[in-house]
């Protein structure tokens, strides 16, 4: 029997039709993605490669310009000053500006001659080289950083303003309503510039003018040839000795040298300029211009100024920062140590700092010598002793030291505030710190009462003991009402739980509570917790008897120092350093307690630069093996590194490591738990 053919049927059909519509969708639905994604891919690097562009071409127009600079009030809207010779010795002006229109997103440039009339003295926009030409187009943001300038004094007596660097940041918009930007590095002009939008103030030390002063320098990088400074920046070498000329311009040419007082203007400047007009400049000068004024001594209206820019001489020094770290901080007995930062300083060197302590009452009404006892204000560490009279309880100090050093000249601050509690009967230290504290060493008195019948409750408040979160019992349960305080929720509430009372009863000397703070708090901001004690009982009369006491406890920041220090500074670390011998590095933290330092997991550690000489072919790279307490008194953490030689070739390796010189090292310390607290800790090899 022949077997007949028999096609697909209707059910059949519609099945397949479905299942390759499903299919094909998802095929579509993958190409579709992928080309977007391709797309946006393609579209994010266009827009970073035009805003790249767009910096580099400002950048350009900045960095050789000798006149002004200005953004309008309107951020939008950067205008450039130019002034140079013409070839026959005429003076030509300019000027050019970069617009940023918010409106349809675009950056255009343009470029215009500025006249000068000599006969009026003034200036006028001329004719147009060239006028909004498109410089980018999709530019979201555009900002200009002018902020590094030095002021200085003009040949009129009027104040100027200098602009040393300049910084350019460009947004785009990659479609996706996200703004990347692309950021200049920081642009060192290479000619002084004025912050300044008007052409009669940018080029009025270009004008010649009769009967006025003009300083000039002469020096041994110059070859003894007089080098004009009052119409641009003139380089000088740290460590070196010049002859500055004051002379008279135009219709009375001469050396007025005998006829002028000469000042340097910059305060705490290393560098002296004698009466003669000699400027020595400092080994260690610190300030990266000096701005010169001779002044007539018959007539101080009459005077000149100029600015030249300190550059070279030997590996600077400078006094960083300095830091108030608090030592112990007794209710009635507060402790603080100035802690400096330096970079190149020797131990003799930072040692010889001096430090110069002021205490205020804050808010009048009461002397500080009503208050404080006599205390040494001009030591290292300052301590207090606080009068226990009720009329100093709940007064806050403002403490602010001042460090110098005599090596460089330099000046740092810094301040902190002490609340006074509003009561005399605490005792205990109310400084803390974060991490497990010792159980059987700390605790804080609050009261003399030796009874039971005591309750307790904490929030976190300001420094003047306003609450700022809602108050918490023992148990960590929150509090609804406590004392005469309601607070609704706060964002400080979640860190409550961080917060760990444990009442202790009598202890001998009163009725004491122990207190710590988790780890979990977090470590970029500092806080200020108030503990409040409730009795409920009978006094002496044996009538129904209720008070509340409080105190505060201050809780620092984490925050890293780095010391800068040279290698025979450093206890037991070997002298030379050679590729053989381990390098030992030491840095400073604030607000972990103690015994949290032994962890050798708390910090981490990265090279940041390693500076040093080896013969071709040879590499060398430390690496931090450990770390160890070095000075739990002052937080002084000692970490130990190793060096990895290799070296190319036929090389004996241990030839190569003899012949390695070490210069410095820099590594970055930083908290594991949290990157951003970090601090440069740079080793000067000897």
């Amino acid at each position: 029997m022949m077997e007949k053919n028999r096609g697909f049927s209707l059910v059949e059909l519609l099945v397949a039709t479905a299942i390759l519509s499903v299919v094909m969708t998802i095929a579509m639905s993958f190409m579709m993605t992928g080309s977007r994604s391709f797309t946006k891919g393609s579209a994010d690097a266009t827009v970073q490669k035009e805003a790249e562009l767009t910096v580099n071409q400002i950048e350009d127009m900045i960095i050789d310009l000798n006149g002004g600079v200005s953004m309008d009030s309107s951020k939008t809207e950067l205008s450039m000053y130019h002034a140079e010779e013409d070839g026959s010795g005429a003076m030509v002006y300019s000027k050019s500006a970069v617009r940023w229109d918010k409106n349809d997103k675009n950056v255009y440039c343009s470029k215009w001659d500025v006249s000068y009339d000599a006969a009026t003295g003034t200036f006028s926009d001329g004719a147009a080289e060239y006028a909004d030409q498109l410089l980018a187009e999709h530019v979201k943001d555009f900002k200009v950083d002018l902020s590094d300038t030095l002021t200085t004094k003009a040949v009129d007596g009027t104040t100027k303003t200098i602009v040393k660097s300049v910084l350019v940041s460009v947004g785009y918009d990659d479609g996706t309503g996200i703004v990347d930007y692309a950021t200049s590095p920081v642009i060192t002009l290479r000619n002084r510039m004025l912050l300044d939008d008007n052409p009669a103030n940018i080029f009025d030390e270009q004008k010649p003018a009769a009967d006025t002063m003009k300083l000039y320098y002469s020096g041994a990088e110059t070859g003894g040839s007089v080098v004009p400074i009052v119409d641009g920046v003139s380089e000088v070498t740290r460590g070196s000795g010049y002859n500055i000329y004051a002379r008279i311009s135009t219709n009375k040419p001469g050396d007025v040298n005998d006829l002028v007082d000469w000042v340097i203007e910059e305060t705490g400047t290393l560098s002296t300029i004698d009466a003669s007009g000699y400027l020595t400049v400092g080994a260690y000068e610190a300030n990266a211009c000096l701005t010169i004024t001779a002044t007539y001594k018959s007539n101080p209206n009459k005077k000149a100024t100029g600015v030249v820019k300190v550059v070279g001489g030997g590996a600077l020094k400078s006094l960083e920062s300095v830091h108030i770290i608090p030592q112990k901080l007794l209710p009635f007995a507060p402790q603080y140590d100035a802690m400096p930062v330096t970079k190149g300083f020797t131990k003799a060197e930072e040692d010889a700092i001096t430090y110069q302590w002021t205490v205020k009452v804050e808010g009048g009404g009461r002397e500080l010598s009503d208050v404080v006892e006599t205390f040494a204000d001009n030591n290292k560490m300052l301590s207090l002793t606080i009068k226990k009279e009720e009329a100093n309880f709940g007064i806050m100090l403002d403490i602010t030291v001042e460090a110098y050093s005599g090596i460089t000249g330099e000046k740092r601050t810094n301040r902190v505030k002490y609340l006074i509690p509003n009561n005399g009967a605490v005792e205990g230290d109310s400084s803390m710190e974060r991490g497990k504290l010792v159980y059987d060493s700390t605790f804080f008195t609050m009261t003399d009462k030796g009874a039971a019948d005591f309750m307790f409750a904490y929030c976190f408040c300001d420094e003047y003991g306003n609450p700022i979160s809602r108050f918490s019992d023992i148990n960590g349960k929150i509090l609804e009402q406590w004392r005469e305080y309601t607070s609704t929720p706060s964002e400080y509430d979640q860190w409550l739980k961080y917060v760990q009372l444990e009442p202790l009863g009598d202890n001998g000397y009163g009725y004491s509570y122990r207190l710590a703070f988790d780890s979990g708090l977090p470590p970029l901001q500092e806080y200020y917790v108030m503990v409040q004690c409730k009795y409920v009982g009978q006094n002496e009369n044996g009538l129904s008897d209720t008070w509340y006491r409080e105190r505060i406890h201050y809780i620092p920041a984490v925050k890293i120092y780095g010391k800068t220090l040279y290698n025979a500074d450093i206890e037991n670390a070997p002298n030379p350093m050679t590729a053989w011998n381990p390098f030992v590095f030491v840095y400073t933290m604030e607000g972990f307690y103690g015994n949290i330092w032994a962890d050798d997991k708390l910090a981490e550690y990265k090279i940041e630069n390693l500076d040093f000489e080896a013969p071709e072919g040879v590499e060398v790279t430390p690496e931090v093996q450990q770390t160890t307490v070095s000075n739990l008194e002052s937080n002084l953490m000692r970490a130990q590194g190793e060096w990895h030689v290799t070296c190319s070739g036929n090389q004996d390796l241990n030839d190569v490591k003899n012949q390695i010189k070490f210069k410095s090292l820099t590594i970055r310390v930083s908290l594991k738990t949290e990157p951003s607290i970090n601090a440069l800790v740079t080793i000067i090899f000897e």
